[in-house]
């Protein structure tokens, strides 16, 4: 949120452990899109492409995913509000833990974001936002990739859930700002653990931190 864009891991470093999740890239470069152990960039030009084991990512969050949990369905989703809805009685389980969440539909309608690399010295991301780029399409088949965070991580992550959008044909994603589907398939896996990699550069040491960015963070993540 304060602008520190710079590198924190490879591709290569990051898939030695993970293989699904999202992020963006050094530089504030697109929006990630991690599935099946392989790093996808959705670019404000509203393209994707596959990333090379040399990139590097400024923040991601990610797992090791397991597929052998039960696959769900739900219906009739109008919009991210309806999707949040109907997760809600699974994250009532136990809602101080993390949850990776895949699906795959056909949406009727997808809204989705991303931001162009940003060069140095560089902007807040609230500043960077105001110069992302929006497309909708229409009957798209493909994937949601997000994760849903606890509360008390605010300021290391955003709580709440966080989607990316990624099509079958891998040519369309980014961050989701509004969608609709009239069927989800979904899998979602409970996550009681994680590891926390902070930045080593100088820029991030002189970062104030506690300042409160939670009204500024809400607006730039479309919630």
């Amino acid at each position: 949120m304060l602008g520190d864009f710079n590198d924190t891991m490879t591709v290569r470093d990051l898939l030695s452990d993970c293989d699904t999740g999202i992020g963006t890239y050094e530089g504030l470069d697109g929006e990630a899109l991690i599935v099946d152990g392989v790093a996808y960039k959705g670019t404000a030009d509203g393209t994707v492409v596959k990333m090379a084991d040399t990139d590097k990512l400024a923040f991601s969050t990610v797992t090791k995913f397991d597929h052998s949990v039960k696959e769900q369905t739900i219906t009739n989703v109008e919009d991210i509000k309806t999707l949040k809805a109907k997760l809600q009685p699974i994250v009532d389980q136990n809602k101080n833990i993390f949850y990776m969440f895949l699906a795959h539909a056909k949406f009727s309608k997808m809204h989705v974001r991303s931001c162009y690399k940003c060069a140095k010295p560089y902007p807040t991301l609230a500043e960077a936002a105001c110069e992302q780029r929006e497309y909708h399409y229409e009957n798209e088949e493909g994937q949601i990739i997000a994760i849903y965070c606890p509360d008390y991580v605010e300021g290391i992550n955003l709580p709440g859930w966080h989607f990316h959008f990624l099509s079958d044909d891998k040519t369309h994603g980014g961050h989701i700002l509004g969608l609709s589907a009239d069927e989800f398939t979904f899998k979602m896996n409970a996550i009681p653990e994680f590891d926390l990699v902070l930045p080593t550069d100088s820029d991030f040491g002189k970062l104030n931190l506690t300042e409160d960015l939670s009204e500024s963070t809400n607006a730039v993540e479309g919630n």
